[in-house]
């Protein structure tokens, strides 16, 4: 198995693997007999002569392997005044940084000499000191906070005499990501201070230079600005509903504390919901529910994952125990979604395809279960109504089980092409706004916050201020927009097309039929 950083994940390269090799043990291979072996245990003595192990034996025996097997790489450049000592996951942002400045080519062949930690812990004292001895300065690229790796670099220093300037944070972000312009900057600042003249001049002038063609972009792309797209869920997301139902319920009632936790449904606490008052995972959603502080029913929201990493156990099970006065939104959706649709128990099968599932309602059973068809908001908005006003019946949960649109849609567009290489039919559908019946007040938006369908289009009507609402190429026909617009009362612009690809005989006479009558009747 191998897992990657996302930065690695932006880059394109090869590498040559070595030929899989079977564990020694597996299922397929199991131990022939049972092991004990009292020195593992985690009880004294045994923690006594383990810590004394991790120290005096494995440390030094992980350091050795890294040196023998050459984990650690080191370019020497062609200039040793100073250096530049990186994570190895930064190897190609600062690769990067070094070549736009004029210290690098595009093949990683810097003038700086490097010396790149692919591992971070342990750190080797002695090839570290071996990289420092005949540096001026040294640049620690080290993404994140605390500075751990600049701070053993200033230790290693120390100890062994080296008279050498340790730079890191003081040119870089103490925080964040380091992304390439900002690498850049930092390495830019260091090499125009402590790099030889002629890599500090060539690294000063082709950075102003970058910053300026920026600045020049920057100041030309404001004149047509790029609409703003703030983060949200998914087209067709089987979660927006009940965001959509709760701030229904909040124009009815006022304001609820909603304790939210980690997940896909964490998008509730943007605009245009704003609901979540506050945010604790993985599954401790209803451990935060403080309804007893606020004298009213709260409102706990957890994704399935959730439930099953921690929320049955320290959530919905201790609030029942505890009488606690409050609601439990469970938004089943089927799997880990927010970190890429990895199977959970109630999923349906294993990661290994066997079908096995838990489900959460007979988990919860006893407790006092509640269903609701996800993509029915006026449902969903009686079943909250329900559920708030149950005072002095403990915890009430909620099922809101829908599949995730992302893992339906390409499971149902496999089948569709499919269909349609056969010659079969395969029908289409997509929602619309009919512009003349929209009057442009935006309450759709307001309640829904679905990126396809509804979007601004500048109005063709003279008597109308205010753009009106449309539906784009990406709409998934999930029917929530008009959902929105019949629980809410709103405007009735919303329709509905539906088309067919590869239709049979039937069908086309049935059309041909339809559009006539339609034409008798004065449509266009």
């Amino acid at each position: 198995m191998m897992t990657l950083r996302i930065r690695a994940c932006h880059m394109t390269g090869d590498f040559v693997c070595r030929d899989n090799r079977p564990p020694a043990y597996s299922p397929h291979n199991p131990f022939p007999t049972p092991r004990f072996d009292y020195g593992k245990m985690v009880l004294p003595p045994s923690t006594y002569a383990q810590e004394k192990a991790k120290f005096e034996e494995r440390l030094p025996a992980a350091r050795k392997f890294i040196v023998d097997n050459e984990l650690n790489e080191h370019f020497p450049g062609t200039d040793g005044s100073c250096g530049i000592i990186l994570q190895g996951g930064t190897w190609g942002v600062v690769q990067r940084a070094l070549a736009r400045l004029g210290a690098s080519d595009a093949y990683g062949r810097s003038r700086v000499p490097l010396l790149v930690l692919n591992v971070v812990h342990p750190l080797v004292p002695e090839q570290i000191a071996h990289f420092l001895r005949d540096k001026k300065s040294v640049l620690v690229v080290e993404e994140g906070n605390p500075a751990f790796i600049e701070d053993q670099v200033r230790a290693i220093v120390q100890s062994h005499g080296i008279a050498c300037r340790v730079r890191g944070k003081d040119v870089l972000p103490e925080a964040g990501e380091y992304v390439g312009w900002v690498v850049r900057a930092g390495v830019a600042a260091y090499l125009a201070e402590d790099a030889p003249e002629e890599i500090a001049t060539t690294a000063r002038r082709r950075n102003d230079a970058i910053v300026t063609a920026a600045t020049e972009a920057r100041a030309a792309a404001t004149a047509t600005p790029m609409p703003p797209r703030p983060p949200g869920f998914c087209s067709g997301c089987p979660e927006r509903p009940m965001f959509t139902a709760l701030k229904l319920l909040m124009r009815e009632r006022g304001p609820l504390h909603v304790s939210g936790d980690i997940g896909c449904h964490t998008f509730g606490t943007l605009p245009p919901f704003n609901i979540g008052n506050t945010v604790l995972g993985y599954g401790l959603a209803s451990g935060g529910a403080v309804g007893p502080a606020l004298g009213q029913p709260t409102i706990a929201i957890m994704g399935d994952g959730g439930f099953w990493h921690n929320g049955f156990a320290t959530g919905a099970i201790n609030a029942h125990w505890q009488g606690l006065d409050s609601v439990l939104i469970i938004l089943e959706n089927g799997y880990a979604s927010a970190t890429g649709q990895q199977h959970v128990p109630s999923t349906g099968s294993t990661p290994l395809g066997q079908p096995i599932k838990v489900s959460i309602e007979s988990a919860l059973r006893g407790i006092g279960v509640r269903r609701v068809n996800a993509y029915r908001v006026s449902d969903s908005l009686k079943t909250l109504r329900e559920a708030m006003d149950a005072r002095g019946q403990g915890l009430r949960v909620i099922i809101s089980d829908q599949e995730c649109m992302l893992a339906k849609k390409r499971r149902g567009d496999k089948d569709k092409a499919a269909a349609a290489a056969a010659g079969q039919p395969v029908r289409k559908a997509r929602y619309g706004v009919d512009e003349e019946v929209c009057t442009g007040d935006h309450s759709c938006m307001r309640l829904s916050g679905c990126p396809s369908s509804l979007t601004l289009r500048p109005t063709t009507d003279p008597i109308k201020d205010s753009p009106t609402a449309q539906c784009d190429d990406t709409c998934v026909a999930c029917n929530l927009c008009g959902e929105v617009a019949h629980a809410a009362q709103l405007c009735p612009s919303f329709y509905k097309g539906q088309g067919i690809a590869n239709p049979n005989p039937w069908q086309r006479l049935v059309h041909r039929v339809n559009a006539r009558l339609l034409a008798m009747m004065g449509a266009s």
